[in-house]
């Protein structure tokens, strides 16, 4: 009977260390498959944001490299919108001479900033105001409309030529500007403008003494002024006549030679400062 009672505890015993043994092991199963199921979650989110920093730093890059050319103010707009990836709005703006027309310079130039820059740093809007000289953009307010596209950066041409060809004074072109730029800058303060002629003539007579005086008033006025006619063939040379069409206004070499300078000035080549 002594020998049948110790038979029963050594069983027992027996069975209390593997029932143990079997419980630790499946907690142990647990624990660790447990552990597998969220790593991959862990490592999901990890490589998100390794993503997103390396896309973050790339543009950052981008903004460094292509924007020394530009003023400072700009260039910190470029860089703000490089590191919370919300785009600024850059409008193209101006007379018949900025046309919105995909074979014309503001496209070609709007390619070539998103092509370099990314939409996801530039948004680009191209507004044509066309068929109307500056006092009737002011009369009628039309100034309205690229207040509100919410433009942090404005590439403004400002109907210096078609002005030219209906008569208006310089000196009311010029007080027409104010106006135009004035009321901008009062709804939207912390735009930045640059100023630009239209395309030259051939064997003009008034009008690049026109466009003199507006490279003046941008100085006067503390606006970056974008001179795209020192790339131009001299004004006088039949050499410009290919750069033109019948009409005066540029042709597909002109819009390229236009579109390009103003590519070099927002993206700076390799070698530039």
């Amino acid at each position: 009977m002594k020998n049948i009672l110790v038979l029963i505890v050594i069983v027992l015993s027996v069975a209390t260390v593997i029932t143990g043994k079997i419980h630790w092991n499946n907690k142990l199963y647990a624990t660790a498959k447990t552990s597998q199921e969220e790593k991959p979650d862990e490592q999901l989110n990890t490589a998100v944001d390794e993503k997103q920093e390396d896309e973050s730093e790339n543009k950052i890059e981008i903004v460094k490299k292509y924007s020394r050319n530009l003023p400072e103010e700009i260039q910190t707009k470029l860089m703000e919108a490089a590191q919370t990836g919300i785009p600024i709005n850059f409008i193209i703006a101006g007379s018949d001479s900025t046309p919105d027309d995909s074979t014309a310079w503001p496209a070609l130039f709007k390619k070539g900033l998103e092509d370099t820059y990314g939409k996801d740093i530039l948004t680009i809007t191209i507004k044509e105001i066309g068929d109307k000289t500056s006092t009737q953009v002011v009369q009628e307010e039309i100034y309205q409309e690229i207040i509100d596209l919410s433009p942090d950066i404005i590439l403004f041409e400002p109907f210096i030529l078609y002005d030219n060809a209906n008569l208006v004074a310089l000196e009311r072109r010029l007080e027409n500007i104010t106006e135009i730029l004035g009321t901008i800058k009062e709804e939207v303060p912390e735009v930045s403008v640059l100023l630009q002629p239209a395309n030259p003539l051939h064997n003009a007579r008034y009008y690049p003494n026109e466009v003199n005086d507006l490279e003046g008033y941008a100085k006067e006025n503390n606006y970056s002024y974008l001179n795209h006619w020192e790339v131009w063939p001299d004004y006088k040379s039949d050499e410009i006549v290919e750069y033109l069409d019948a009409n005066g206004a540029p042709s597909e070499k002109g819009h390229k030679l236009w579109a390009d300078y103003l590519s070099k000035y927002f993206i700076a080549q390799d070698g530039e400062n």
